[in-house]
């Protein structure tokens, strides 16, 4: 049997390099891709602490591109040789979510998005449905492909926002999403601040040239109500998982609360009057949402400054211990100084 090297969630804590099986093509419509790279999300991250569902003994990695190397009967879109993103998260196409458009409540996700519920791109191979796949063109690199769908994710966001050129903008966090939403706020936005308690982080933001505070170290509320002239922010981005309080102390009544970050261990307590009273406007959503090809257009065109957010590519022998420069102690599961922004593997 061939066997590939892969870095398997095994238990809350517990994510180690094994042999694995090499996936062939099973369904008329699978693909196997061999891996170019991939990233680590935040929320592996928070899927090793514990804070995100998953299924044990199950390869991580959603955030990959690979080569198809081998292709179903029925597959006629991609071919043998192309290199694609994927959208790690598998819609069923006919429950009444998917047929009303609101394919990111698909009541499959929670079982077949790859790299939580199914094997994905932590491993030299991984099999796929061919629907999930988007060709990358030359522009676009292995290290840059492998974040087509964290994009994906925030353009969702962005097209739910309708951020305008006059808008004061807020994002509190400024890990990967936070970086990515920013970029899109200083292209638009009048102006735009950022909240990251991590120091390594808070020097990304300088260098993208963003006003950034601490949250331990300032009144945050004060500071925005400062930057904006008294207003308070249009739009308030909440991109950690545990700051919607803080998000809603810092939006101007009638504004916009996007609250994108995701931790299942977070309650928080609200006065709906006042949501009402200042007619605050909180927008979930979540995932991306036909968003991969707009994407894919952005990065071609270099329309954002990607270069302060990928710090190493690491070979996936090491992937353990990138969980250590992203901040989280693999030995206690205790949260320490960042090291890295993005850190990107190759098989």
């Amino acid at each position: 049997m061939e066997t590939m090297k892969a870095l398997v969630m095994k238990d809350v804590g517990k994510v180690v390099m094994e042999d694995r099986p090499m996936p062939h093509v099973v369904d008329p419509d699978d693909v196997v891709l061999k891996i170019k790279a991939v990233g680590i999300c935040g929320s592996d991250i928070k899927i090793v602490e514990g804070k995100h569902h998953y299924k044990p003994d199950t390869v991580l990695g959603h955030e990959f591109c690979g080569e198809v190397v081998e292709i179903g009967t029925h597959v006629h879109h991609v071919k043998l040789g192309d290199r694609v993103a994927v959208d790690n998260n598998i819609r069923c196409g006919f429950c009444d979510f998917c047929r009303m458009g609101l394919t990111s409540q698909c009541v499959d996700i929670k079982t077949s998005a790859l790299g939580v519920m199914r094997d994905g791109g932590y491993a030299e191979y991984v099999l796929v449905p061919e629907k999930q796949c988007f060709v990358l063109p030359d522009e676009i690199d292995d290290i840059l492909g492998t974040q087509v769908e964290t994009l994906a994710t925030v353009v969702n966001g962005m097209n739910t926002l309708l951020m305008l050129p006059y808008d004061y903008a807020m994002v509190i966090g400024f890990g990967p999403i936070g970086y990515l939403f920013s970029q899109f706020a200083k292209n638009i936005a009048a102006k735009v601040a950022v909240t990251e308690i991590d120091p390594f982080r808070r020097e990304i933001a300088r260098q993208c040239g963003l006003t950034v505070w601490d949250p331990n170290e300032v009144d945050v509320v004060k500071k925005i109500e400062e930057f904006t002239y008294g207003r308070k922010a249009d739009i308030v981005i909440e991109a950690t998982g545990n700051g919607l309080g803080q998000a809603l102390q810092c939006v101007t009544p009638g504004g916009k609360v996007l609250p994108f970050g995701m931790d299942s261990s977070i309650k928080l307590e609200v006065i709906p009057n006042e949501i009402t009273r200042w007619a605050t406007k909180i927008l979930g959503l979540y995932l991306g949402q036909n968003t991969m090809v707009p994407s894919i257009r952005i990065f071609r065109e270099n329309r954002l400054n990607m270069g302060p957010f990928f710090t190493k590519v690491i070979d996936l022998e090491d992937g353990v211990k990138a969980f250590d420069d992203l901040g989280l102690d693999m030995k206690t599961l205790e949260h320490k100084p960042k090291k890295a922004m993005k850190i990107v593997m190759r098989p």
